[in-house]
């Protein structure tokens, strides 16, 4: 099969198993090599019929600089699991090197490498026996301002947990928020976070979650306005893409304190990848609107109130 070649995509990354690693970032180095059939491309020299390795190298840099990992093994197949997601490549063969590793002897580098395949699905030729870990990790900010958004995001996430290849691993406490920027009066507005695993490919996400947001009334006319629910990707296994459809990581939320605080009680070490990205915390302490949230309720997925009611918001 013809294939594309990626070699030396650098980037720096806090990985490792020693702790100096997971705070004190080193270089990592990537290649890739991408199995695809390039013939309707080199028939039609049409970029539509090729792999954008661009975004490709994007992706890799992504994950490099998003959460820790211990092992560059663990780092290698989130990379190839990413790549994959591109239906047009077949197989990916992805080597990390770490050539900074913590060893007491000269080295030129420590490098792994592995091959991963797509899942044949039936009909397909592919005489590849390997297959691909389908579960990755994706952070969803839920939020709303009209009528009971708590009932509604209680809802949401069983929603989001009863679909197939879906499983809800974390739910934040729940936050109150300033509706800053609109008009006076316009109600307060209650967000969480949650962290899931999904087999779903982005935009089949995106998709299942707009439908969520339309069961429980959410227009999408208006862009800015109040809202009875809001479900937003703020990240998809560490992916950065600049599609228009779907920005990956959300391209705002480095520095909107209701996604912020929840995703930091949440996930305390959580890094966000992009240009934007950083540890959480750290981006939290340097956001302008921090003290514009306030938790309420560390119980609120269970329907018990923390110290300030977290129940209907009266428009």
């Amino acid at each position: 099969m013809d294939s594309i070649t990626l070699r030396g995509i650098s980037a720096q990354g806090t990985h490792g198993v020693l702790d100096f690693e997971h705070e004190k970032p080193q270089t990592f180095s990537v290649d890739a090599q991408l199995f695809v059939d390039l013939s309707k491309a080199g028939a039609s020299d049409d970029l539509a019929d090729t792999v954008d390795y661009g975004q490709i190298a994007a992706r890799i840099v992504g994950i490099i600089k998003g959460p820790h990992v211990d092992l560059i093994e663990a780092l290698a197949a989130r990379i190839a699991d990413s790549i994959l997601q591109t239906s047009a490549i077949r197989r990916v063969i992805v080597t990390v090197h770490k050539p900074q590793a913590p060893l007491k002897v000269p080295f030129d580098d420590v490098a792994v490498s592995i091959e991963r395949s797509r899942v044949r699905s039936e009909g397909e030729d592919d005489t590849t026996t390997s297959s691909v870990p389908a579960s990755r990790r994706v952070i969803v900010a839920m939020g709303g301002n009209l009528g009971d958004p708590t009932t509604a995001m209680r809802s949401a996430v069983v929603a989001m947990d009863g679909i197939p290849g879906n499983q809800i691993m974390g739910i934040s406490p729940l936050y109150r928020t300033t509706a800053w920027g609109m008009a006076d009066g316009t109600p307060d507005f209650l967000n969480a976070v949650v962290e899931l695993t999904t087999t779903m490919d982005p935009m089949e996400l995106l998709k299942a979650l707009q439908m969520i947001e339309s069961a429980h009334g959410r227009s999408r006319e208006v862009h800015w306005g109040s809202r009875p629910l809001d479900l937003d990707i703020i990240d998809f296994d560490a992916m950065v893409t600049t599609d228009p459809h779907l920005t990956l990581p959300h391209p705002r939320a480095w520095q909107r304190a209701f996604v912020l605080a929840p995703l930091a009680d949440l996930l305390p070490d959580f890094v966000l990848p992009g240009e934007h990205g950083g540890a959480v915390s750290k981006l939290l302490e340097a956001c302008p609107d921090r003290d514009a949230v306030k938790r309420v309720s560390d119980n609120w997925i269970l329907g018990i109130n923390g110290s300030e009611s977290d129940g209907e918001v009266q428009a």
